[in-house]
């Protein structure tokens, strides 16, 4: 009767200290064999879900490089070009119409600027000038008349005020304007021929 009062003994304690050890050792073991597989199917996962959202990049890129959507933008980018101008400007005769919508505005120092040819066929053309002692109101309208030229695109590419007096409301201002042209087609052609 005096064992079966005896609390019973647990699986360990019925072991040796050197099977108690053992069994340790293969419980962690275990233990770090299952954390190392489930950083393993971790990381696969991680790497099935990189593929995939590199497909869906790739995916995406074709359509918008060689896809419907591509078309449709090398067409709009077509149309817009075919809006820029061929012939060359007359930034004089610019200038004179715009100079005659404002009163007491006189434009001195007008010279164009080399243009520039850029990518894509496109010629940068600019002039600069000066206007001496006007106001803000005429300086404003003088140059929203030119930047309004219809079929153009002209555009304020440097502009530099400078007040003769503070306590006067006159202002001297140097200006460059610019604006775009495609080069006519039959130079394009020739340059093939060329080459």
């Amino acid at each position: 009767m005096a064992t079966a009062a005896a609390p019973k003994a647990g699986f360990l304690a019925r072991l040796s200290p050197r099977e108690r050890t053992l069994v340790m050792a293969l419980v962690l073991t275990f233990f770090v064999m299952g954390t190392l597989v489930l950083f393993y199917l971790r990381a696969q996962t991680l790497r099935e879900t990189d593929a995939a959202i590199d497909a869906n990049k790739a995916a995406l890129q074709a359509v918008y490089t060689r896809g419907a959507v591509y078309k449709d933008r090398l067409e709009a980018k077509k149309k817009r070009e075919k809006n820029i101008p061929s012939e060359e400007i007359q930034f004089l005769t610019l200038i004179e119409a715009a100079q005659s919508g404002v009163e007491g505005l006189t434009v001195s120092d007008q010279e164009p600027i080399a243009p520039k040819t850029l990518e894509g066929n496109l010629i940068k053309r600019s002039f600069k000038f000066k206007l001496r002692s006007v106001t803000l109101e005429q300086a404003m309208k003088f140059l929203t008349s030119l930047e309004s030229e219809p079929g153009r695109i002209i555009l304020t590419e440097q502009l530099s005020i400078r007040s003769q007096d503070s306590r006067e409301d006159r202002l001297n201002l140097d200006v460059v304007i610019s604006t775009w042209e495609r080069e006519p087609e039959e130079d394009l052609e020739d340059e093939e021929e060329e080459e």
